[in-house]
């Protein structure tokens, strides 16, 4: 019996911390008249205005997009390209409910009553959110084929190999739908 307790309460535990878990919302589009399958090799952009990505951060997003696509046999090449890539964060700061700290104190009254005295305040819970624009442009026309977007809570204190381990996360599950599948 208190082996059945025991599992209950770490499975009850687990749970809740699955339920914890920040999600990563993804999405994509593309051009459905582009023919992808002309594509092998790439280069990238530079950092466009407004991009808050921190350069060590920025260093880790490009080699796993880098490595992500050379197993989809994509090369880089800087001289002529078939497309470009173009990379920007953005973060903000959000509320996401708040947190109630309180006491209260019973008192009894009469036989079977009771009245309860206390006071209590809501504190914001604040957390940071960012989101991965990641744009795919032909080169020679210049225009957008194909453009994902990533956005999750962003975990502070962790660590630089922590941070490239979620960051291959999110790019692979980014990447999945790159290049849109054929008719």
């Amino acid at each position: 019996m208190l082996r059945k307790a025991g599992l209950f309460i770490m499975a009850f535990i687990m749970g809740l911390m699955i339920g914890c878990a920040t999600p990563l919302v993804v999405d994509y589009d593309y051009d459905t008249t582009y023919d992808f399958s002309k594509l092998r090799t790439y280069d990238w952009l530079p950092s466009p205005p407004g991009n808050q990505i921190e350069d060590m951060t920025e260093k880790r997003f490009r080699s796993s997009v880098d490595t992500q696509l050379q197993a989809k046999k994509y090369s880089q090449s800087s001289e002529s390209p078939d497309f470009l890539i173009s990379l920007q964060g953005i973060k903000k700061t959000v509320e996401k409910g708040s947190t109630g700290v309180g006491m209260s104190v019973g008192i009894p009254v009469g036989q079977r009553g009771s009245v309860s005295v206390g006071g209590g305040r809501s504190k914001p819970r604040v957390k940071q959110e960012g989101t991965l624009n990641l744009t795919f442009v032909d080169r020679k026309s210049n225009t957008p084929v194909w453009q994902g977007t990533a956005s999750a809570e962003i975990q502070p204190k962790t660590s630089p190999e922590e941070q490239q381990q979620r960051i291959n996360q999110v790019i692979a599950e980014l990447l999945k739908n790159f290049p849109p599948k054929g008719k």
